[in-house]
């Protein structure tokens, strides 16, 4: 099948010259800043009925990489982004699955790129945060010494929980949200009356970490919580919660309840990150891509991040070395998009994947993206809340300026 590489360059040319600065032109030019490019490659057969057709995936990995890298052939592209010595870490995204998840034609395709270039098929590791996540994804556990590896960061439950079996004890973040120090605080100043629903929720997060622990004491709300982490239309719940418990644990002290401890797969095993994220909206951060994909896979103790949309985690997170550092490639899946915040229970489609190094700029592409497909189907805009994407711009980690994207539109 012959490929057509038309694509369209959405970008506002950068003002060159000392003259940006007020000085005169005569002074000479000054370069313009380099853009971040992103590739999307778009494909009237990218979808089978909902599913992935594998002949479209590699026409779109083809053409996407090599116009992503400039290099001449998919194996160069490969090449340009890992070595034979690499231990490449491929993140998934398996909530949703099988309706919305990242796909295995994706997966498969990223696998075959990475042993083409040379990298040792046990030296490639395909994984999320939990063992039991893969169950419907098509994918089987192996954390053996052949074949390519897939496993979850550890068996158990990390969301509320700031160390277990599989995290890195020595590399972590710590934010003082969702503690019960912090906890003891908010409730001096009327915290449970005043405080809107997000607030008191993700203030709690110390509560779901004491059942997790099994505090006696706690165990009372283990049913409750739960249904509420899950009813959103319950805004008065976790408010009764906070009020009761508000004195209920004085005596009580947490180790470490501060600190989200980062995946040992990326700290201790990686030695690059390949990220395949699934377009989705999420009600806790608006947009989840490129950028949250990783954040929220690779710590525990994140139930609490959501205080204020993740934007403070994300970047933060995204920052640490033993994830800055390894990002080489980031392949966003936008054939399927999950269009509210239960993955799967309501969808959009489309025909594109995206190739890009700047997991900020995909972000910010994602978002534009899912604010026509949920306009179509009636739904609120939620730009307000994707707040995360211009803190990882501030941040340092990519741009979300659209005057500095190099976006590329292939049709393969």
């Amino acid at each position: 099948m012959t490929t057509r590489r038309e694509f369209i360059k959405k970008s506002v040319a950068v003002a060159g010259g000392t003259a940006l600065m007020g000085i005169p032109l005569a002074c000479g030019k000054r370069p313009p800043a380099e853009k971040s490019r992103v590739v999307s490659a778009a494909a009237e057969d990218m979808l089978i009925g909902q599913k992935y057709n594998p002949d479209a995936v590699h026409r779109a990995f083809e053409e996407g990489l090599m116009e992503l890298t400039g290099e001449s052939s998919l194996a160069d592209a490969w090449a340009s982004m890992v070595s034979p010595d690499d231990v490449v870490g491929i993140k998934i995204n398996c909530l949703g699955a099988p309706k919305v998840s990242s796909s295995l034609e994706s997966i498969q395709e990223t696998i075959a790129g990475l042993k083409a270039a040379g990298v040792k098929e046990n030296n490639i590791i395909v994984w999320d945060a939990r063992d039991w996540m893969f169950q419907r994804t098509g994918l089987k556990l192996n954390d053996g010494t052949e074949g390519v590896r897939i496993m979850g960061s550890s068996t158990e439950w990390e969301a509320a929980i700031p160390w277990i079996q599989g995290y890195d004890r020595d590399v972590y973040w710590s934010w003082d949200v969702g503690t019960l120090k912090k906890y003891q605080e908010l409730v001096k100043q009327n915290f449970t009356q005043d405080g809107t629903h997000r607030e008191i929720f993700n203030s709690c997060a110390w509560l779901w970490m004491l059942i997790q622990q099994g505090n006696p004491k706690a165990q009372k709300y283990n049913e409750e919580i739960r249904r509420l982490y899950m009813d959103y239309s319950d805004r008065e719940g976790i408010k009764k919660i906070a009020e009761e418990v508000a004195d209920e644990f004085n005596d009580v002290t947490i180790e470490d309840e501060d600190k989200s401890f980062f995946s040992e797969i990326v700290t201790k095993k990686i030695t690059k990150l390949i990220n395949i994220p699934v377009l989705k909206h999420n009600e806790d951060s608006g947009v989840t891509w490129a950028t949250k994909n990783i954040a929220l896979g690779v710590t525990t103790n994140k139930i609490r991040f959501h205080i204020d949309y993740c934007t403070t985690a994300i970047p933060e997170i995204l920052n640490n070395p033993s994830v800055k550092d390894k990002m080489v490639l980031h392949i966003g899946e936008a054939a399927k998009i999950s269009t509210v915040s239960v993955a799967g229970a309501r969808m959009a489609f489309d025909n594109r994947l995206f190739f890009s190094r700047d997991p900020v700029a995909m972000d910010r592409i994602g978002l534009d993206i899912l604010e026509e497909k949920r306009a179509e189907q009636d739904l609120e805009p939620i730009r307000d809340i994707s707040t995360h994407i211009a803190a990882c711009a501030k941040k340092g980690l990519g741009t979300d300026d659209m005057n500095r994207i190099d976006l590329r539109e292939l049709v393969v």
